[in-house]
């Protein structure tokens, strides 16, 4: 069942929006609107968590990469959030670290 992530989580959306559009990160904003979940997992009494975008294939240039995760905007400090980005430049998924009120609400549909 994939949702657009702006739709199952608009508070989390509106924080990560908010915080791209401070680093002037524009790109990554459109991206994130229309991104659509794949699947979430979490530890709720962590307050850990990952929800994982529905991404195309790789490039053939990344396909055989170590790792698909090219890049890590970190919104730790201020959020509790990181924001992974791939090798091709689109959404990975948002990692929630310490932040219990949003791992447990809204991503819960997804377990």
């Amino acid at each position: 069942m994939e949702q657009e992530f702006s739709q199952v989580s608009p508070t989390v959306f509106a924080e990560v929006r908010a915080a791209l559009l401070a680093a002037s990160r524009t790109e990554i904003v459109e991206k994130l609107a229309a991104a659509r979940i794949a699947r979430c997992t979490f530890a709720e009494e962590d307050g850990i968590g990952y929800v994982y975008f529905v991404r195309r294939p790789p490039s053939l240039n990344f396909l055989n990469l170590s790792t698909p995760v090219a890049e890590t905007i970190d919104f730790f400090s201020g959020l509790g959030i990181n924001l992974d980005v791939d090798h091709d430049g689109d959404l990975f998924g948002l990692e929630f670290l310490a932040r219990p009120d949003l791992v447990g609400a809204e991503l819960r549909l997804f377990d």
